[in-house]
């Protein structure tokens, strides 16, 4: 049985952090902390994220973070695309990775603890309505898209105060 799982340079990824919004649990854009922060998780729906990283640029935010782990990292850039072709957004993309450590005790006595160790790769995009506190030299940097490949759609026009 599982006794004990680590997760070893994973802050703001998993529900360590009270500014994170994870979409299955709020929807309240009032509750938000100074950090706007989506959690994307396998089992979020894109609709949704996207949803809630609108309303956080609407209400006058000037950035969100898109954060993901593993086999959500898919959805996460996919959220991100479609968020660029709403509104011209600057974006910066950072990829790191965490160490998962389980421990295992055995059921039976006789038998030893199983350690299983296995890193996940964790992606973070920054998508920012200007370039305050944007370093344009990074190497994840990517500029907006010109207005021919945005397809505005249901985008909200207090949103862009750039």
């Amino acid at each position: 049985r599982l006794v004990e799982e680590k997760f070893i340079g994973a802050q703001g990824f998993i529900e360590d952090t009270k500014d994170t919004v994870d979409v299955r649990a709020k929807r309240d854009i009032g509750e938000i902390g100074a950090r706007c922060i989506v959690r994307i998780t396998q089992q979020a729906k894109p609709r949704s994220c996207i949803t809630t990283a609108m309303n956080m640029l609407a209400s006058g935010n000037k950035y969100v973070e898109l954060k993901a782990m593993g086999k959500a990292i898919n959805k996460a850039v996919t959220i991100a695309e479609i968020l660029k072709r709403k509104m011209p957004l600057h974006q910066i993309t950072a990829l790191s990775s965490c160490e998962i450590v389980n421990v295992y005790e055995p059921l039976e006595e006789g038998l030893d603890t199983v350690v299983n160790q296995h890193y996940v790769s964790c992606l973070t995009i920054t998508l920012s309505t200007d370039l305050t506190g944007i370093d344009v030299h990074n190497i994840g940097y990517q500029p907006p898209l010109s207005l021919s490949e945005m397809q505005p759609g249901d985008h909200h026009g207090k949103a862009v105060a750039a």
